[in-house]
């Protein structure tokens, strides 16, 4: 019987020991720069859900009159998410002022625009986000890190609003039908 416990007692300690190894193994280190551009990713993902679910007649909806249209909301976020892009790539630009756009040509700006700055995004190194670059709005010098956090932001922002749009609609955002 002492021979039983004594081994029961071993191999509860090896796998004490092996197991959390291993699971600690299998799972990547998070970094924060590979934390931005996942979440940069989740949220253009979550935004570009919300972008296909309303329907089309539907993206010139206002919930009031002086408000943007639920397409120029996106047309929106694209546009800030390009002046970030472009000021990273050293080119001045002005804001982009788009008339007005289908369903169809909205998700393609949208999708093209967080395509080209995830591919900006994606390869930052840990020490390339401590750099000082340029903030594209005022006259301020800021980490690349706090840079890319200003179209996050801008993308968060504006998908807040938007459920709102879908909402008064009769539309159940993407993000609550998934749970």
């Amino acid at each position: 019987m002492k021979t039983l416990t004594y081994a029961c007692v071993v191999l509860v300690a090896v796998v004490g020991i092996a197991v959390p190894s291993l699971l600690s193994a299998q799972a990547p280190t998070p970094t924060p720069s590979k934390e931005l551009a996942a979440t940069f990713q989740r949220a253009a993902t979550e935004i570009l859900d919300v972008a296909e679910v309303m329907p089309a007649e539907k993206y010139g909806y206002k919930p009031t009159p002086e408000i943007s249209s639920f397409g120029d909301q996106l047309v929106h976020v694209a546009g800030i998410t390009q002046r970030f892009i472009d000021t990273a790539k050293g080119i001045k630009t002005e804001p982009a002022h788009h008339g007005p756009m289908a369903k169809p040509e909205v998700i393609a700006l949208l999708k093209k625009t967080f395509q080209s700055a995830q591919e900006m995004i994606t390869p930052l190194t840990d020490a390339q986000l401590l750099e000082p670059v340029k903030f594209p709005f005022g006259d301020r010098t800021v980490t690349r890190g706090t840079f890319w956090q200003g179209p996050l932001y801008q993308i968060r922002n504006h998908y807040g609003q938007l459920v709102v749009y879908l909402r008064m609609n009769g539309i159940v955002p993407p993000a609550s039908v998934r749970r």
